[in-house]
């Protein structure tokens, strides 16, 4: 299943912003794992903003909570601001020519 993630750095008075950069430059290499093993389709930074948008595909949402809240160095610095499930156009349009009905 599709998921857009949308997060924001939350690291104001809680850590330095040496010890930032030592915790992103991991989440740099999760984000590789991640993006080599297609479980997260792209991910982009907001240009002059602290935010990281997502779109995973993830089996279910309790492994897409598990990745988000148990294996991003990141997490503890993460606001998820935003997840949606997406559901492909072209299924949608097939409901809607079918009027809902199975």
């Amino acid at each position: 299943m599709l998921f857009y993630v949308q997060m924001r750095w939350n690291h104001e008075g809680r850590i330095s912003l040496d010890e930032l950069w030592e915790v992103e430059e991991e989440e740099a290499k999760h984000a590789q794992e991640t993006l080599d093993s297609e479980y997260c389709i792209g991910l982009w930074k907001v240009a002059a903003q602290k935010r990281v948008i997502a779109i995973v595909d993830s089996p279910s949402a309790e492994e897409l909570d598990r990745e988000a809240l148990g294996r991003l160095p990141m997490r503890e610095y993460l606001e998820f601001e935003e997840v949606w499930p997406l559901r492909d156009y072209l299924g949608f349009a097939e409901d809607v020519k079918a009027r809902y009905r199975v």
